[in-house]
């Protein structure tokens, strides 16, 4: 059976961004987003699934059909890694800097990302908390406050915040570093109110607030050392 949901989910995660995000400096994707960015896409899903799998159900991996469903679960964290890496090969293979492709590709991957939340309309109702003003998932009777859109518009909200500090001179390679931080913080937030079994925090919440304090280390780390390299101005 064809998840309709799931395809058109994808393709527009594929096309909005590649169509109405332009990105900063433009020399540092001449190929346009997509061509860019699809390698780490296909690259991300594909770890992020078969680690997934390893974790959850490891006689699957060798069931291609089981493999294939990523509806089943997805690992977000080490499927960014994996697709954080393959573009630091190519834009050193290609011979551009890593940090301001990284810093350029982030307010379209926040975009994309915010898409995928967004269509959880078209793929199971956007659940959540328990609200008197929500959406009514399917075959649910109850509404919920659809933490999906809530996420969105927070991606949104930091693609633009991004876009900005790139384009008046922030460094490149604290502006990667805050969009790991964004995504970290949003989903740690998010998770909190994301239905779930048990009463302890779920692997994918822990994940994410480890994220977040990875991130928050990595900054201080860059903001330290860019400092410690600024040029000692003599004041007499």
């Amino acid at each position: 059976m064809i998840d309709v949901g799931l395809l058109v989910s994808i393709a527009i995660v594929l096309t909005v961004p590649a169509v109405f995000v332009r990105p900063w400096p433009p020399a540092a994707m001449e190929a346009g987003v997509l061509d860019t960015a699809l390698g780490a896409l296909g690259i991300g899903l594909a770890v992020g699934r078969l680690t997934a799998l390893a974790i959850d159900d490891p006689g699957s991996l060798t069931n291609l059909s089981d493999v294939m469903i990523i509806r089943s679960g997805v690992e977000f964290w080490p499927g960014l890694i994996a697709g954080l890496a393959w573009l630091t090969f190519r834009a050193r293979r290609e011979g551009v800097s890593v940090s301001v492709r990284l810093a350029a590709l982030a307010p379209p991957g926040l975009i994309a990302w915010a898409c995928f939340e967004a269509t959880c309309l078209l793929r199971d109702g956007c659940p959540g908390p328990t609200s008197a003003i929500g959406l009514r998932p399917d075959g649910l009777v109850t509404r919920m406050f659809p933490v999906g859109l809530a996420v969105a518009v927070a991606a949104v909200a930091g693609a633009f915040v991004l876009d900005r500090l790139h384009r008046r001179g922030h460094q490149s390679l604290q502006v990667a570093v805050l969009a790991v931080m964004t995504v970290a913080a949003i989903r740690s937030v998010a998770s909190i109110w994301l239905p779930h079994i048990g009463d302890g925090l779920t692997r994918q919440h822990r994940a994410s607030i480890a994220g977040l304090a990875v991130s928050i280390a990595a900054l201080v780390v860059v903001r330290v050392r860019r400092q410690g390299a600024a040029p000692l101005v003599d004041i007499g």
